[in-house]
């Protein structure tokens, strides 16, 4: 084998790991932008069960008014 030849194996190879890398760190940014739509959803969620609580407090608060108005 000539140098040329060993040259040009060694910069394909060179070439090869710099797209394994870009692919890398594209797969990274995908699962980093997954993670954050994940948590902007939990957030969401834990807000909605947030406003539920209240509206279920509310409710019962409502409830107890009834009560009392059929008492007197």
């Amino acid at each position: 084998m000539n140098k040329d030849k060993i040259i040009d194996k060694i910069e394909k190879k060179i070439d090869s790991i710099e797209k394994l890398h870009d692919k890398e760190s594209m797969m990274c940014e995908e699962v980093k932008d997954l993670l954050a739509d994940l948590r902007d959803m939990q957030e969401e969620d834990q807000s909605w069960e947030h406003e539920e609580e209240n509206l279920d407090d509310e409710e019962d608060f409502d409830e107890d008014e009834i009560d009392e108005e059929e008492d007197k």
